[in-house]
């Protein structure tokens, strides 16, 4: 609730100060302004990127926004329970219960483990796929900062239309004013949909994928103590020990760095495609 009164505010905040910036200028002229910054970076992206991978990065921003934040003790709570029931019940009810589990990546393990795969098998497997998943993602991020790069470009591309239409029609001073302004309004476009659209949705993006690496290290850690057959107990303890230890790491990354750390180990894999 708080990030989308946070958000909304900051979309009131752009639309006003935008309404300043530009008051006294036609409507058409705005819309001529930022459909020609809009249109332009966009074409430049769907020539550099795949159709599939536009439409990825909008299920993935759709999820950020509406995605609620994965509880890690309810995570871990359940880790131990399929523990819990293969130590007690046997193969057959671990199997029973992996078709209950909602993560796909984690009812995926548990179905390696129902199957009989050495632990070596189950780790190279979730590895292929975390690998397979990331390298989607870090496109779609590398999407938002390619936008955010060609938006103020074609900004500057306006404004050298403009400047040429006014230099055509310098014998008509009414005509200059209208040439200036779509010459400004342009670059104006431009920074403004890099610095408040493009790379802040590329910055919290970003910041999901790292909190879904951390999770889903979790799953992958907790798969391997249960393909061990390790009790519930040590599963807790050693998982819980890990999100302390990470939690604590990352907050020495961003005192260090300004920023957090974005390395991801190969062990970590994502909570869904």
């Amino acid at each position: 609730m708080l990030q989308k009164i946070i958000l909304a505010s900051g979309l009131l905040a752009f639309l006003v100060l935008s309404e300043i910036a530009i008051e006294g200028t036609s409507i058409l002229m705005n819309l001529k302004s930022a459909l020609l910054v809009l249109a332009g970076t966009l074409l430049s992206a769907f020539i550099a990127y795949p159709i599939k991978t536009f439409k990825d990065l909008r299920k993935s921003l759709t999820a950020v926004f509406r995605q609620a934040e994965t509880n890690s003790e309810s995570l871990v709570k359940e880790l131990e329970d399929l523990a819990l029931i293969w130590r007690r019940y046997g193969i057959y009810e671990l199997e029973d219960a992996s078709h209950a589990i909602e993560n796909v990546f984690l009812r995926k393990g548990i179905e390696l483990v129902v199957d009989g795969y050495s632990r070596f098998d189950i780790r190279n497997v979730m590895e292929k796929d975390y690998e397979l998943y990331f390298s989607r993602k870090d496109s779609q991020v590398n999407i938002l900062k390619t936008l955010a790069k060609l938006a103020p470009v074609f900004g500057f591309v306006g404004t050298i239309i403009g400047l040429i239409n006014v230099l055509n029609t310098m014998q008509d001073p009414a005509q200059i004013g209208g040439g200036m302004a779509l010459a400004l309004l342009t670059t104006l476009y431009g920074i403004l949909l890099a610095n408040f659209i493009f790379l802040p949705l590329s910055k919290k993006l970003s910041e999901h994928i790292k909190a879904e690496a951390t999770v889903l290290n979790v799953i992958l850690e907790g798969i391997m103590d249960i393909a061990d057959q390790k009790t519930s107990r040590y599963i807790s303890r050693r998982l819980n020990s890990y999100l302390d230890i990470n939690s604590l790491n990352q907050m020495r990354t961003e005192t260090d760095c300004g920023r957090p750390d974005r390395s991801v180990s190969q062990t970590q894999w994502q909570q869904s495609y």
